[in-house]
């Protein structure tokens, strides 16, 4: 099922950008192209960014696991796809919306009164992302994660015990934030994500909260 689903993600990845039209400088309006078809208004680059998670979690059970905010770290790539222009003398890739998906090696940590919760993610983000300016972006969208190991085994709370390790498989979010690209390429970012599943089924914690602060850079 894992690799089936990063075939599927590289697949799509790949099939957006064979569509492309063009590859450019979009730092500003007066950018110097890399190649451009006249006739498209799109704009293509992909890049590579990692940074800091920093995670916390809900719990919906009768107990009380104390969990505290842990830290992590994130890093993967990117195809960022910049629509329209911004004037009609602007660049192609200049214009008010654009897509960025994201493959992403996710590891999140949350603390709790036994211990670290520690968690291993493939991620899938797919970021709306409008322009006030061409470099400046607000981004939001669904993100799609795959959670490939817990730790530890099994942990103890008011003498129940949990089995922590089982918990992997799919669980849905959605992420929000803001990003600024510099004309060289580098990319700054803030961005907090919302889980919507439930750890597993009888284990009603959900890893909802995570505010990454990454950098990255695009080619």
């Amino acid at each position: 099922m894992r690799k089936k689903f990063l075939f599927a993600v590289l697949g799509l990845m790949t099939a957006v950008g064979l569509n492309a039209q063009v590859k450019v400088d979009r730092g500003n309006d007066n950018g110097q192209r890399s190649t451009q078809r006249k006739s498209s208004q799109l704009a293509i680059k992909y890049g590579v960014k990692a940074g800091v998670n920093l995670s916390s979690m809900s719990n919906g059970m009768d107990f009380d696991p104390g969990f505290g905010m842990g830290i992590g770290y994130r890093a993967g790539v990117m195809a960022n796809f910049h629509f329209g222009q911004r004037s009609i003398n602007s660049l192609p890739g200049t214009g008010l919306f654009g897509v960025q998906p994201e493959l992403m090696y996710s590891y999140q940590s949350v603390k709790s009164d036994e211990g670290d919760i520690k968690m291993s993610y493939i991620q899938l983000p797919i970021m709306l992302k409008v322009y006030p300016t061409s470099a400046l972006s607000i981004e939001v969208g669904p993100e799609f994660n795959y959670l490939i190991s817990t730790s530890p085994d099994t942990m103890v709370f008011d003498d129940a015990t949990i089995s922590v390790g089982n918990c992997k498989g799919f669980n849905i979010g959605a992420g929000a934030g803001l990003a600024y690209e510099l004309r060289m390429g580098l990319v700054v970012g803030a961005r907090y994500s919302l889980g919507f599943t439930d750890m597993a089924k009888n284990l009603k914690w959900k890893n909802n909260g995570n505010i990454q602060v990454t950098v990255g850079w695009l080619f």
